[in-house]
């Protein structure tokens, strides 16, 4: 099978296979939200923006030194997870209680009855089996096995679906169902990952590591930390801020909707990217510019026009899956939230020049600068114009996000080809535009429509007959 065929198919399956249990998920909306309410919506979301405020720390960033130890020194890579594997089963027993105080301090007062549950079923998986799923998960990542990543996806949304509709449907238990059910999958997954990890594998936490290796991992790791923690604030600071500037749980939860339908969309994404992440960084290594510019215009054209369609026809998506009136008039707020995110692929392929080359100090300038970006823009506008100002802030701090790392000096200095960068971004927000007053008008939308789909397709098929 020659190489573009091998990413197309591992593509589809880190894609589509987790789609399988959010298709699922998806067409039991309706039902769904017939027992939930937008308080539901804005009680969950609201608790999942403070526990997102430390959840960059969960992992310290290590992730970083896991994928450049396997890529970078393959022989030895093994003996360097045994030893990330124990540190991180320690650090994550202390960054539990820190989470659990913060919980117990944020919950809401229209979930304080359930306080404790909430935070215990928040904290367990992720104390005993966050740590082997890391390593387990990266392993099969890198070595391009699609199959076992994908069937405990499949099998953990499933197990996950299921229990919230019974949760919620039967036991009419409201938001307490999903972090239930929630919990329920994580389990699965993470404990899943402990037999292979540990048994197959061999790769047994330990202790046996000095302080000058862990104070190198950290040294990588810990600038990547703003890094990740610019999504929460890009997304979790937003609700907290409308939280604490008196926005009600109905408000923050029309918002939540739309910020999970997009949900649905990003596991798509991630599993684009899992799919060519291998070949992204082993064309570096080579130093193979055609395969690098061919991944990268593949990747941003199927984000592009997939996200596009998806937002042209969010009002009638809205309309037949939510039967909640309340949360199907918050189409308009998922248009700019869904377009926002078409700067994914954008950033990937200028960030992958950045963790290659360890230059993650330099992604401070990329990752924690949106992030302030966005929080300024919350701080200053949301206590007068609500919503919108996170909307609107979001949008340009994922313009930022996506686009800027193509001005430093790491990507200027290593990049293997050029990119039509400008027409990206122009054509990122004319699309996004037409997307949000185009919306509205049924046949002018279908003409696109048909239009969108021919050129994709053809890209796809041109891609996947290349040898």
């Amino acid at each position: 099978m020659s190489e573009n065929k091998t990413i197309i198919k591992n593509g589809l399956l880190f894609s589509i296979a987790p789609f399988v249990p959010k298709i699922v998920s998806f067409a039991l909306l309706p039902i769904m939200t017939m027992y939930l309410t937008d308080v539901d919506f804005g009680i969950s979301g609201t608790i999942t923006a403070y526990s997102q405020s430390i959840g960059a720390f969960a992992t310290l960033g290590l992730a970083i030194v896991v994928m450049n130890s396997f890529f970078k020194d393959p022989e030895n890579y093994r003996e360097t997870w045994r030893k990330i594997y124990g540190f991180l089963n320690c650090w994550m027993i202390f960054y539990a209680l820190c989470q659990a105080v913060l919980l117990y301090f944020c919950i809401p007062d229209e979930a304080i009855e359930y306080r404790w549950w909430i935070i215990f079923l928040t904290n367990f998986s992720t104390v005993f089996f966050g740590p082997t799923a890391i390593i387990g998960n990266a392993y099969y990542v890198y070595t391009k096995q699609s199959v076992p990543v994908v069937w405990r996806s499949v099998a953990a949304g499933v197990i996950t679906l299921l229990a919230n509709f019974v949760l919620i449907v039967y036991l009419n238990m409201g938001y307490m169902g999903w972090y239930i059910g929630g919990f329920i999958g994580t389990f699965f997954t993470n404990a899943s990952y402990w037999p292979v990890v540990n048994l197959s594998l061999k790769i047994k936490p330990t202790l046996k590591f000095t302080l000058s290796e862990i104070k190198h991992y950290l040294s990588v790791s810990i600038p990547t930390i703003p890094h990740y923690y610019t999504m929460y604030m890009l997304e979790g600071s937003g609700r907290a801020v409308l939280d604490m500037n008196g926005s009600s749980q109905a408000e923050i939860g029309r918002l939540s909707i739309s910020q999970q339908m997009v949900d649905i969309y990003q596991t798509g994404i991630a599993g684009v990217n899992n799919a060519l992440q291998p070949y992204f960084m082993q064309s570096i290594k080579d130093g193979n510019s055609e395969r690098y510019k061919n991944l990268s215009l593949f990747y941003i054209g199927i984000i592009f026009v997939s996200a596009f369609m998806i937002a042209l026809w969010s009002k009638e998506i809205f309309g037949l899956m939510l039967s909640n009136e309340s949360l199907a008039s918050s189409y308009p707020y998922f248009i700019l939230y869904i377009m926002a995110i078409c700067y994914r692929p954008m950033y990937v392929v200028a960030s992958n020049y950045y963790f290659f080359y360890e230059k993650t100090k330099q992604l401070l300038m990329i990752t924690f600068a949106s992030g302030c970006i966005s929080m300024f823009i919350y701080l200053l506008f949301v206590p007068k114009f609500g919503v919108w100002a996170f909307l609107v802030g979001h949008y340009i701090a994922c313009l930022y996000y996506g686009y800027s790392g193509f001005l430093f000096s790491c990507y200027k200095e290593h990049k293997l080809c050029s990119m039509p960068i400008l027409l990206i971004f122009l054509l990122h927000i004319v699309l996004t535009a037409v997307a949000y007053y185009v919306v509205d008008f049924l046949m002018i939308k279908s003409i696109i429509s048909i239009f969108a789909i021919l050129f994709g397709g053809f890209c796809i098929i041109k891609l996947y007959k290349k040898q």
